[in-house]
């Protein structure tokens, strides 16, 4: 009985992988609105968006761009990044002395992610 509370991490791993690399193909193709934001974005936000690839934009799966105030210089990580969206986004924001990182376990989403570079 204890066995059940443990995953089965290929399962789930492929589960996910099929999910976000095969099932969506856009945003509209979400299956539940559970992460979708209804607020709309700060305006040096919706600004920074303006400026990421289409492409991008239409693959953006998360649950709003969750980045603090004032991160010129900093470095930031971004674990799941998809496409890339918060990513571009957060490239903008932390400037030339900063430095943004995108990882991502599904091969779909980063081919878009690297096809789009700005």
């Amino acid at each position: 009985a204890s066995q059940d509370m443990f995953l089965d991490k290929t399962a789930t791993h492929s589960s996910v992988t099929t999910y976000y690399g095969e099932t969506l193909q856009k945003s509209s193709d979400l299956k539940t609105n559970a992460c979708c934001t209804a607020a709309s974005p700060f305006p040096h936000i919706a600004e920074a968006i303006k400026k990421v690839h289409p492409d991008v934009i239409s693959k953006y799966y998360g649950c709003g761009f969750c980045v603090p105030d004032e991160v010129e210089g900093m470095t930031i990580l971004d674990l799941g990044c998809g496409a890339g969206r918060d990513v571009y986004i957060a490239s903008q924001l932390v400037g030339p002395n900063g430095r943004v990182i995108g990882v991502d376990m599904t091969e779909e989403q980063l081919k878009v992610a690297k096809e789009t570079q700005p």
